[in-house]
């Protein structure tokens, strides 16, 4: 089971813990969202990536850690870091396509499936373990997510388009 979108620990060990009371052999994911402040990144409780980590391992009911929504990929990056700097445990990251922006009264993500794919190899170096997408992503998004993936699994990606990521 997937929670996500969540901006308090408490909340969030609540959930996980009501996911694995119904089945302990379910695998219980938790996604955070983070803001960028001018002390970080913090969800709107207050919650560092670091806190978020620590926190939901030593739970021992969540089996998956992770971030979406409310980040194109580049930010998803440091959240990454910081993850992965507190935590053994697999983490999920779920990009929107870019930043949103209002335009005539419409939201909008202008992030192509090709920017984003692109951001793919750095991601995985930051400690991802699973990608995917949110906000204003696409299937052809998923599509180059997957791409992407596969490249670097198989060894396919160059060495410059590693770097330009």
């Amino acid at each position: 089971v997937d929670i996500e979108t969540m901006s308090a620990l408490d909340e969030a060990l609540c959930a996980a813990r009501a996911a694995k009371s119904v089945s302990a052999d379910m695998d219980v994911i938790v996604s955070m969202t983070f803001e960028r402040s001018s002390k970080g990144f913090r969800t709107m409780t207050g919650v560092t990536p670091a806190l978020a980590a620590k926190t939901l391992t030593a739970s021992g009911v969540v089996d998956v850690v992770g971030t979406n929504c409310g980040n194109g990929i580049e930010q998803m990056l440091g959240i990454t870091a910081e993850y992965r700097a507190n935590t053994t445990l697999p983490i999920l990251v779920k990009a929107n396509a870019g930043l949103p922006e209002v335009i005539d009264g419409k939201t909008v993500f202008r992030m192509t499936p090709e920017q984003m794919a692109a951001k793919v190899p750095d991601l995985v170096k930051a400690g991802a373990n699973i990608i995917g997408g949110c906000c204003g992503t696409t299937p052809a998004h998923i599509a180059a997510i997957a791409k992407a993936l596969g490249q670097i699994k198989t060894g396919n990606i160059s060495k410059s388009n590693a770097q330009s990521a």
